[in-house]
């Protein structure tokens, strides 16, 4: 039998488990062998952390909400994936909508994965505001799968044809069970192609309580931002309930953590913050130099 020369080495778990093997069958270690996997270990741990790939500057993507981009530096940083969650008919669904189509006028390819919505009726909200969505349905820049019951590997299909910017998912409750959401394969697989292609994607979930309640679910730690939509009395004198979202976290950005107030209009969701009073003042003093 061959003496053993090992050789020091911070080999991989799978790179060791192929020398022992090895040294199981035939007695000894074989050291071209070890430096070869040592080798092709350093490769792979090179290109995982790469530095000099890696950008420098964040690219932003703006929402097209009033008031709501001051909030979070200027936009949502591209590639991220944002939970927006929070209890039933606090505007989510149009928050969202409204995303997409601020991408839509940039011309940027969207789509809209309803699991619970047909398509007649999310048009027929977007008319509510104003929105043209069907000018771009036919153009082609926007596909929105209504009540859609399709499966992970059209969903990865669906994005590798299309190549949009910007997707909604609506809502990842209805599409997977969140007691296994996490370990899931079917979602870490979407995840990686949204990642892989640089998407920003907003992903609608449901929560059962409201902003008193500080509880988190496996939704909200694997997204990279989460904003928080509720309803609620903010003043005793006056009862009815004020429209509210709270963004809870934004990786990569300094945020307005502070509740802030919101309103539909006829052309959508506006923010009614501090910011966003200060730009409707710096717009009315612009308009009225002009006249």
């Amino acid at each position: 039998m061959r003496a053993k020369h090992p050789i020091h080495t911070t080999l991989s778990t799978e790179a060791m488990n192929v020398l022992e093997r090895y040294e199981q069958e035939l007695g000894a270690k074989n050291i071209v062998l070890e430096k070869a996997l040592l080798g092709m270990d350093k490769i792979r741990f090179k290109e995982k952390v790469d530095t000099q790939s890696i950008a420098r500057v964040i690219k932003r993507v703006q929402t097209g909400i009033f008031g709501f981009d001051e909030l979070v530096e200027g936009g949502i940083p591209e590639g991220f994936i944002v939970a927006v969650t929070g209890t039933p008919g606090t505007g989510k669904t149009t928050f969202s909508m409204q995303f997409l189509l601020e991408g839509l006028k940039k011309h940027d390819k969207c789509i809209f994965f309803s699991f619970e919505e047909r398509i007649e009726q999310l048009i027929r909200q977007s008319i509510r505001y104003g929105w043209n969505i069907g000018e771009f349905l036919d153009k082609g820049y926007l596909e929105i799968f209504g009540f859609t019951m399709l499966s992970t590997e059209e969903i990865i299909e669906i994005i590798d044809t299309f190549k949009p910017k910007r997707i909604v998912f609506d809502s990842l409750n209805i599409f997977s069970d969140i007691l296994d959401f996490r370990q899931s394969p079917q979602w870490r697989n979407i995840t990686k192609k949204i990642k892989e292609k640089n998407i920003t994607c907003f992903a609608i979930t449901e929560k059962k309580h409201g902003l008193e309640v500080k509880e988190f679910d496996d939704f909200d730690f694997m997204a990279d931002g989460i904003f928080f939509f509720d309803k609620q009395i903010t003043h005793e004198l006056d009862m009815q309930k004020a429209y509210i979202v709270e963004i809870q976290k934004m990786r990569l950005t300094k945020v307005n953590e502070m509740p802030q107030k919101f309103v539909f209009t006829d052309k959508g969701i506006e923010i009614k913050s501090s910011a966003g009073l200060a730009k409707t003042f710096e717009i009315h003093l612009k308009n009225k130099k002009h006249l």
